[in-house]
């Protein structure tokens, strides 16, 4: 992270799973890996329990450009949920890695990626 707690790309990875929203097809979510202190970064505390851990995910919907940031914190009897929103340098960041995700596992943009999604055939009916 930067001295700003913003941030960089060697600070997460995305998944190569992603998925798409099944309402209007204009979201992916897919999920972060964490390379930094989430701790710091969101002001949870994980670091000081072995059974507490906080999963990130990004909801990027490349129609709108809008991208959202949702993580739970996790433990054996409880999950809490939170929302971190980006700084403009982030989102692009993140956007941007997503999209490169997506080149490499699929070979689609974004938007590709959802309109292909829309229409996969599943159980004979078209989605």
């Amino acid at each position: 992270m930067k001295e700003n707690n913003e941030l960089e790309r060697s600070d997460i990875v995305i998944d190569r799973d992603m998925e798409v929203d099944c309402d209007i097809g204009h979201q992916i979510t897919c999920y972060l890996e964490t390379w930094f202190d989430v701790d710091k970064k969101f002001g949870t505390n994980t670091a000081a329990d072995d059974d507490k851990w906080l999963n990130l995910y990004a909801k990027y919907d490349p129609f709108s450009d809008t991208l959202r940031l949702e993580f739970t914190v996790t433990t054996a009897d409880s999950c809490e949920e939170g929302e971190y929103v980006p700084t403009v340098e982030e989102s692009q960041l993140i956007k941007d890695m997503i999209a490169e995700r997506l080149r490499e596992e699929y070979g689609q943009t974004p938007k590709e990626f959802c309109e292909d999604v829309g229409g996969i055939e599943i159980g004979g009916m078209t989605q």
